[in-house]
């Protein structure tokens, strides 16, 4: 990646974080904006690898699929992982299972950095209410609109912007002086993540029967090795087959 294309890469990912934590846009921009396939169709863009982008953020955005914010608290930040992970994975070489192994924990550290935030806006909070107790309508607009996303600019902006600068030269070193057995492991664990945040929606929908279709699915790619469209004609012919039989066993009953 040229020098030209590294800073552009890094203002960009600094910006679509900053757009989508800071709430810049609402909810629109929380959810959309960062999130891991929107990312890695930028990012793959700017990269000139739109493919491997896309995979990349298609794999992270299922290791952190079924996350939910109980009482508003993010127990972790796939918005953090994929601006951060997806445009070392793609100047490094890492694969979809190694980048995910390391978007976990880089989720993690996002969801500190979001109760930072949220820490830093209570000022504005106090403020804005002094100003509606005042009824000073410009004071309380600034504080709810102006204040809040400018003071985040370097809460969420600039670590964005410092990891994606100066994490290849990073992780590269980190590559060389690793076992290929510890990458190796990585791999595996990036290859369960997918399989489990697809489990854990079905358990929060009240399916957690549809459990073994999931570990069935994972057998079939990772230990066969069957590619993702054969696994899907498979996957939609089992479909097929229970909707069938449920139809059947509803004409027998009636």
């Amino acid at each position: 990646m040229s020098g030209s294309q590294l800073i552009l890469m890094a203002v960009i990912m600094g910006l679509m974080y900053w757009i989508a934590r800071g709430m810049i846009g609402g909810y629109f921009a929380f959810f959309f904006v960062a999130s891991p396939i929107v990312v890695g169709v930028v990012a793959g863009l700017i990269y000139g690898d739109l493919t491997t982008g896309l995979i990349l953020g298609g794999g992270i955005a299922a290791a952190f699929a079924g996350i939910i914010a109980p009482g508003g608290n993010l127990p972790t930040d796939s918005a953090l992982a994929a601006t951060t992970v997806i445009p070392i994975a793609l100047a490094t070489g890492l694969t979809v299972e190694q980048a995910i192994a390391f978007a976990v924990p880089m989720g993690l550290v996002g969801s500190f950095v979001t109760n930072l935030r949220k820490m830093v806006n209570v000022i504005f909070v106090h403020k804005a209410d002094e100003c509606a107790a005042k009824g000073d309508e410009k004071g309380l607009a600034r504080c709810a609109v102006i204040y809040p996303p400018l003071i985040e600019l370097p809460l969420l902006f600039l670590p964005v912007f410092l990891v994606v600068m100066f994490g290849q030269d990073a992780m590269l070193a980190f590559m060389e002086v690793v076992p290929d057995w510890v990458m190796h492991g990585l791999e595996v664990a990036g290859g369960v993540m997918p399989a489990i945040g697809f489990a854990l929606i079905m358990n929060m929908i009240g399916k957690p029967r549809m459990i073994p279709y999931t570990i069935i699915g994972f057998i079939l790619v990772k230990v066969v090795g069957l590619n993702s469209l054969t696994a899907g004609l498979i996957a939609g012919c089992i479909a097929v087959l229970v909707i069938l039989d449920k139809r059947e066993r509803a004409k027998e009953a009636a």
